[in-house]
């Protein structure tokens, strides 16, 4: 599995997302032509790139049973791509490739990164930094072990950002969308259907080394919904 992840944004202007749209197949590069709002623009484009990126150069470390996280390539704008990736949505909004069999995606963003994670098998990805939480959100979401991890740690607002993305990670691979009844139990739901949560916390390099957030991973058979 490969999970590539970006922060540059103040990189990204409308210029460099057209760029980025070379990489994408017509029916996308409508869609972000569609969309008003810049930041929008630029998760659209990002995410089309890596994956564009991730298929074409890529295939060994997408169907390798090893987790490799990594910052997009930046000699991205000198690749092309023979067959640009298109895709459609499913229910509960998960996407899914057109053009590619056997190969899975999923996409992830926030204020520290935009993600891609792609894989030979049925996955799901989040990526949450740092995140303030009420009291009735860690309660109502997160089970008894839980909220004591998050009280007890040095850093709440990280270690809630772990958890949450564990959770999010496992909805998105599921393909439900967040079901409120089963918050507090992904882990027990995620062990019984044998599908292993990776979770990394990513330092970026310099000069981003404080935009640090968590990304956690689910991979593993499609289930029958």
């Amino acid at each position: 599995m490969l999970v590539y992840y970006f922060n540059d944004f103040d990189a990204v202007d409308e210029q460099t997302i057209e760029q980025m749209l070379t990489l994408a197949a017509p029916q996308q590069v409508e869609l972000v032509h569609s969309i008003k709002m810049l930041s929008r623009q630029r998760e659209q484009a990002v995410s089309y790139a890596m994956l564009a990126y991730a298929l074409q150069h890529d295939s060994e470390k997408i169907r390798s049973s090893d987790t490799v996280v990594a910052p997009f390539p930046a000699d991205w704008l000198l690749q092309k791509t023979s067959l640009p990736p298109t895709w459609a949505v499913g229910g509960h909004g998960k996407p899914y490739l057109t053009n590619r069999e056997g190969i899975h995606f999923n996409i992830s963003h926030c204020r520290e990164a935009i993600v891609t994670a792609v894989s030979g098998q049925e996955i799901g990805v989040d990526v949450e930094g740092r995140r303030r939480f009420s009291d009735t959100l860690l309660q109502r979401s997160f089970n008894e072990e839980e909220q004591a991890c998050v009280l007890r740690s040095d850093d709440p607002e990280l270690e809630f950002a772990r958890i949450w993305t564990r959770k999010e990670a496992w909805f998105k691979y599921t393909g439900t969308g967040i079901l409120i009844d089963h918050l507090k139990s992904v882990e027990s739901d995620a062990a019984e259907a044998h599908c292993p949560i990776k979770t990394t916390l990513v330092t970026p390099p310099p000069p981003f080394q404080e935009r640090v957030f968590y990304l956690s991973v689910a991979e593993g058979e499609s289930l029958k919904q």
